[in-house]
Order: structure tokens, then C-alpha cells, then sequence
């Protein structure tokens, strides 16, 4: 074989490799081939994306893509295409529906080329087509949820615009256009996002966003209550007032969130403003409001205090006035009986400087001077007697210590110191105390209680000649004693209960009562340990609620 017959072979094999390297390319193709002949029909389909067709090749076979039922493109339209056809032009992207062998509609994009045969005659069409279906309803789809997602952000009650990343509006809702009284067909597209909110040219949050721009560099610009989302990194929310915005200035809550695409690069920035000016003023004006009944709170805290100091005045004018009363009687009588005793002595002076003085006279001063000196005696130990009550009462009760001690066993003995004048006026005493309760508190506090309660109601609680019954009880509650001291007597008065604690209060007074016992328990229960005590109506009677809190120790 000679040299040019071995180039010829040479050059065969590579146009057959080249063929099938097409062929190859041509079954990965995700696009199918067609062929027409010179009357514009077509004559076959091949590839390996035929199926894309969703329409069996027969019904295309020997027709004319004009002659089929060709939807979705104008008469216009497919005479334009008849008239590149005839003129043998190729064409691009020629878009049509057709229906497919399952009903539903099916969208091609074709594009073709004129060929022609060795002698240069024209032999038909040959070109590539595509099923677009998929590809247009995602669209359509993409189109109706971006129209869906515009309805809803024009519809949007609170005020929203968008930047790109070229910090340019966006989007520009009518409730922002109703916030700032800007169009949006003046804002979208322009890079001022502060006109409406500010007098002066600045960055709004959704800018810094967009920028990137750190947390500090942020709260150079918003003073308010920054704080970054929880939720979303990079988003922030705030609260600002803005002074030039309305007659006298806006409060509004801001929240800026970057934009991101599936990439997750950073594609702009959305902000979302609310007017919070009624709630804000609400704020203040109950701070106002809170305030002012501070200040009422502290002027009747002092008006308390004087009302306190007053009462404390009035306490102590009764308590002059029932020292004076009850001291008045004793040295009345001592003074009575000294001057009996002088006149006596002066009868026996002049009897016996007269030397008249007889036996009898003797015997009568003798007797006289006896009844004197008792009567003084007797109210100088009563006069003692109320000094050492006041001594008692205006020192610091010294108690010992708080100790363990059976509630029960003591009620039984002041109970016996006062069994005798029970038995002789008919009126027992009942003690319902659990014997097992035991109670940790000032035992020597709470004797002295206990015997000055059941003296009172002795004293006040049942007249002469009407007997009665006093009965004790007693429960823990809440780590607390809750004791009861109840008569059946005749009760107290509403203004009697209201004073009952007053010192020198007593609704027998000048009758050998000082009115110094309920005053001293109140003293024992409250400072001494602490408790509080209460009297209420028992009908009949009186009911004396003691509560301690239980000691440590």
C-alpha cells in the first residue's frame, strides 16, 4: 500500500472515532435530536432523551410541527416560524406546547439548522429539542409563591423593607409607606433607607447588617435596648425613639434579619418596624403613676408616723392621767392619816402639858395612832406597789433563755394558784391543751402571760355572784403555737377591744385597777417572743388569740 493510500486510511479510522465520540456525547446529551426533510417534515427522533417527549414519535412522523395541535404561542408567532423555514434560517429556542400521551400539557424548546445535501441542495432541517415542562412549572411555581410572598409582605400590617447588597430598597411595603409617608415607587431602587426615619443622612440597621457590621459598631448607632437575636445569627432588635418622625417624635421596635441564598451568601438584609409609641407612653405613664404612689406612699408613711407619734402622746397623757389617778387615792389617804395622827398627838400634847392627861386619853391616841399608821402602811405598799408595775413595764424584759417546755403542765399550774377564788365564785377553768405538745419559746414569758389573762378574765369577765367558765386550748400550726384563752363573761365593748392594750386602759379604773395587765402580755407576746395576739367576740365572752413562732436553740 503506498503512502497516500495509508494517509486515506490514516484519516478514515479518525473521522470513524470522532463519529462515535459524537454518538457517545449524543446518548449523554439530556436534550433528543430530530430530522426533517426538505418539506419540513419530520422523518425521525434519536438520542437517548427521547422519552422526554411524553408523546409517541408516530404522531410527529411525515407532519409538520405547524400541522400538529402546537399551543401556548400566538398565530403571529408560529407564522414567523413558518416564514424562517421557507427563507432556510436556522433558529433558537422556538417555544410550544403540545399535549402529551398522559393529558397533560407538555412544553418543548426546539432549535434547528438547515442542511443541504453534496450537491449544495437543501435537504431538510436538523436540530435539538428539550422538555421544558418541569422546568416551567417550577417557575410558575417560584412566580406564584414570590407573587404570594409579595401579597403577603404589601399585606403585612407592620412595616417591612428589603436591601440588596448594594444597600438599594428592595422592597417597600404600604405600611412602611404609611410610617414614613415615602412612596414606595419613590423608595425602591434608591440607597436611602433613612429618609422617613431621620433629619440627616445615616445608616439604618438593615445597612449595618448588610455591612456586616459588629455588635459594637451597631450600638454607636442605637443607644437603645440592642440585643441580638437568639434565634437568627447576625439579627438584632431594638427599641429607639425617633424624634423626627410624627408631631411628637415615634417610639419603634426594629428587627433587621441578614438575607442569605441557598448558598447561604449573604444577599441583603429585611427590616421590620413597629410602632410601640402607645405601649412605651403606657410604660411611662404607669412609671409616672408609680412614682407618685411612692411619694403618696412615703407622705402617709410620715402622716403614719405623726398619726404614731400623736397616738403615742394620747398613750401617754392616759397613762399620766391613770398615775395620777391611782396614785392620787393611796397618798390621800396617807396624808389623811397623818394629819388624823398629828391632830391626835396635838390632843395628847395639850392634855399632857395641862396635867389633865388621863388613862383613857392615852388608850385613844394609843388606838388612833394604830389606825394610822396601818392606813398609811397599807396605801404606801399599794403606791410601792404600782412603781414597781411601771419599774417592770419600762425596762428591757429580761426572759432568759428560749428553752424546751410542756404548754400543758404550765397551764395546770396557774390554774391551781387560782383554784381557791374559782371554787368560791363557781367558775371553772378547762384545760384542753394536748398533754404530749411540747413548745420551744420564753417559758418564764409565757407563764406570766397565761396567769395575767386568766387574772383579767377573773377581774372583768364575770360580775359578783355570776359564775363562768374560762377554758385554754392550744394546737402547732405552720411551726407555730396557736394558743385560746375564752370566757362566756359578759364580752368587751368595741371601744374597750380597740384599747385593751393601752397602758393604764381599764374599764375599772380608780377601782383598784391599774390597767397595766393586758398591756404587759401584749409586751411579753410581741417583743418578748415575738408573736401577735388578737381579741375577738366569743358571744358570749371573749376569745384571746395568741400565735408564737417556735424558738431556736
Amino acid at each position: 500500500m503506498n503512502e497516500p493510500d495509508t494517509a486515506l486510511q490514516q484519516r478514515l479510522q479518525e473521522l470513524e472515532e470522532q463519529n462515535r465520540m459524537l454518538l457517545e456525547f449524543t446518548e449523554l446529551s439530556s436534550e433528543w435530536f430530530w430530522e426533517q426533510d426538505q418539506e419540513f417534515r419530520f422523518v425521525r427522533f434519536f438520542g437517548m432523551s427521547t422519552e422526554k417527549l411524553h408523546r409517541s414519535q408516530q404522531l410527529f412522523i411525515g407532519r409538520r410541527r405547524w400541522e400538529m395541535p402546537v399551543m401556548g404561542v400566538s398565530a403571529e408567532e408560529i407564522e414567523a416560524h413558518k416564514a424562517c423555514y421557507q427563507q432556510h434560517q436556522p433558529f433558537h429556542d422556538f417555544e410550544y406546547q403540545v399535549e402529551g400521551d398522559n393529558g397533560v400539557i407538555q412544553r418543548y424548546s426546539v432549535s434547528g439548522y438547515p442542511f443541504y445535501d453534496a450537491n449544495g441542495d437543501f435537504a431538510g432541517y436538523r436540530g435539538t429539542g428539550r422538555n421544558l415542562t418541569e422546568l416551567r412549572q417550577a417557575q410558575a411555581s417560584a412566580a406564584h409563591s414570590k407573587s404570594q410572598l409579595l401579597q403577603i409582605l404589601q399585606g403585612n400590617p407592620v412595616p417591612v423593607f428589603v436591601l440588596d447588597t448594594a444597600h438599594r430598597i428592595s422592597h417597600w411595603n404600604r405600611a412602611c409607606e404609611a410610617l414614613t409617608g415615602i412612596k414606595a415607587i419613590m423608595a425602591i431602587g434608591s440607597t436611602e433607607s433613612w429618609r422617613g426615619f431621620y433629619a440627616e443622612p445615616r445608616p439604618s440597621m438593615a445597612d449595618l447588617v448588610v455591612d456586616q457590621a459588629s455588635e459594637a459598631e451597631i450600638r454607636r448607632h442605637y443607644s437603645g435596648k440592642l440585643r441580638s437575636s437568639p434565634l437568627t445569627s447576625g439579627a438584632y432588635e431594638t427599641e429607639e425613639f425617633f424624634p423626627e418622625m410624627s408631631d411628637h417624635g415615634l417610639w419603634l421596635n426594629i428587627n433587621v434579619s441578614p438575607l442569605h441564598d441557598s448558598a447561604g451568601n449573604l444577599i441583603g438584609a429585611v427590616e421590620t418596624l413597629q410602632d410601640i409609641s402607645h405601649r412605651v407612653e403606657a410604660e411611662q405613664a404607669e412609671q409616672q403613676r408609680h412614682q407618685e404612689l411612692c411619694q403618696a406612699h412615703a407622705e402617709l408613711q410620715a402622716t403614719l408616723q405623726q398619726l404614731a407619734e400623736a397616738k403615742k402622746l394620747a398613750s401617754l397623757g392616759r397613762m399620766i392621767a391613770g398615775v395620777a389617778h391611782e396614785l392620787n387615792t393611796p397618798l390621800g389617804n396617807i396624808l389623811l392619816g397623818l394629819s388624823s395622827h398629828q391632830s391626835s398627838l396635838e390632843h395628847l400634847q395639850s392634855a399632857y402639858q395641862s396635867q389633865t392627861l388621863s388613862k383613857a386619853q392615852l388608850e385613844s391616841h394609843i388606838l388612833d395612832t394604830e389606825k394610822s399608821l396601818g392606813l398609811i402602811e397599807q396605801n404606801l405598799s399599794r403606791s410601792i406597789n404600782l412603781i414597781n408595775r411601771l419599774q417592770e413595764l419600762a425596762g428591757d424584759p429580761d426572759q432568759g433563755q428560749s428553752q424546751q417546755f410542756n404548754p400543758f403542765q404550765i397551764v395546770e399550774e396557774v390554774i391551781a394558784l387560782s383554784d381557791r377564788e374559782c371554787s368560791q365564785r363557781r367558775i371553772s377553768i378547762h384545760n384542753r391543751v394536748p398533754p404530749a405538745l411540747n413548745f420551744h419559746s420564753y417559758k418564764a414569758a409565757f407563764e406570766q402571760v397565761l396567769f395575767i389573762l386568766i387574772e383579767n378574765a377573773l377581774t372583768h369577765a364575770f360580775p359578783e355572784e355570776r359564775g363562768g367558765q374560762i377554758e385554754l386550748d392550744a394546737r402547732i400550726s405552720e411551726q407555730q403555737l396557736c394558743l385560746s384563752v375564752a370566757d362566756n363573761g359578759i364580752g368587751l365593748t368595741e371601744q374597750t377591744r380597740n384599747n385593751a392594750f393601752d397602758p393604764f386602759f381599764s374599764s375599772n379604773l380608780g377601782q383598784g385597777n391599774t390597767g397595766l395587765g393586758l398591756y404587759r402580755a401584749y409586751t411579753l407576746i410581741t417583743a418578748v417572743m415575738g408573736g401577735t395576739v388578737t381579741l375577738q367576740d366569743n358571744n358570749p365572752g371573749l376569745s384571746v388569740q395568741i400565735r408564737l413562732p417556735a424558738g431556736t436553740g
